[in-house]
């Protein structure tokens, strides 16, 4: 497989490997950001924002080939907003396709269980459904992964 059959979505995006990890934080819950920076870019501090996380939140998904960049552009805009979430850190969302299928996952970064919860509900293990993913998910999970961050060697102090 080639780079451009692995990382099509990066591409559409105008984004890197290197600069797909964190969006700075908002100063206003009602501004979001869109520009990709470098996970050793921050907002004032000399620590990357990914750095100050404590759980990252993986959610994954599939669809078919047929309507993977749709849905792509569709989940690109759809997740911008996690950084007017107060506690999210940034985000980073993957793609693969596999035979007939394209397979997702987006993994987000948070202050604390506490921030998830204040954005998912209670029960932070269940998915948080967006709109229009039953056009496009086939066999969808309807839970995610909430990780606690153990360690990490991008840049971090």
């Amino acid at each position: 497989m080639n780079r451009s059959q692995s990382f099509p979505l990066l591409v559409a995006l105008g984004l890197s490997l290197a600069s797909m990890a964190c969006t700075p934080a908002s100063t206003s819950s009602s501004t979001s950001t869109s520009a990709a920076v470098s996970p050793a870019q921050t907002s004032g501090t000399s620590v990357p924002l990914v750095c100050q996380a404590k759980i990252a939140r993986q959610w994954r998904g599939k669809t078919t080939n047929a309507k993977a960049d749709e849905y792509a552009a569709y989940l690109a805009d759809a997740i911008k907003k996690f950084r007017t979430i107060k506690g999210n850190l940034g985000y980073q969302m993957m793609r693969e396709t596999i035979g007939a299928e394209t397979h997702f996952s987006v993994i987000s970064y948070w202050e604390s269980r506490e921030a998830i919860k204040a954005y998912a509900g209670e029960d932070i293990s269940r998915t948080r459904v967006a709109p229009r993913d039953p056009e496009f998910i086939i066999d969808p999970e309807m839970t995610v992964k909430n990780y606690d961050l153990a360690g990490a060697d991008i840049g971090c102090k």
